[in-house]
């Protein structure tokens, strides 16, 4: 893999990552922007958001691993 390559994929895994927190930003509000309350809506979309990011960074962590031929 060259350089550039790798740089492709840390660029779209870490754009996933910040959509992913966009996303939980606004999903820790209603449709009329207040903040949400229940816990476990809350708690719900803290784990989707990191599942989201864990698999993000573990691609990096491969594409890394892949570039130095491991």
């Amino acid at each position: 893999m060259e350089a550039i390559k790798l740089s492709e994929y840390y660029a779209i895994a870490t754009d996933r990552c910040m959509r992913a927190l966009a996303d939980c930003y606004e999903s820790c509000h209603d449709k009329s922007g207040d903040p949400v309350t229940d816990s476990d809506k809350i708690s719900m979309v803290i784990s989707k958001t990191e599942e989201v990011i864990h698999n993000e960074l573990t691609l990096i962590t491969e594409a890394v691993k892949e570039y130095h031929g491991e």
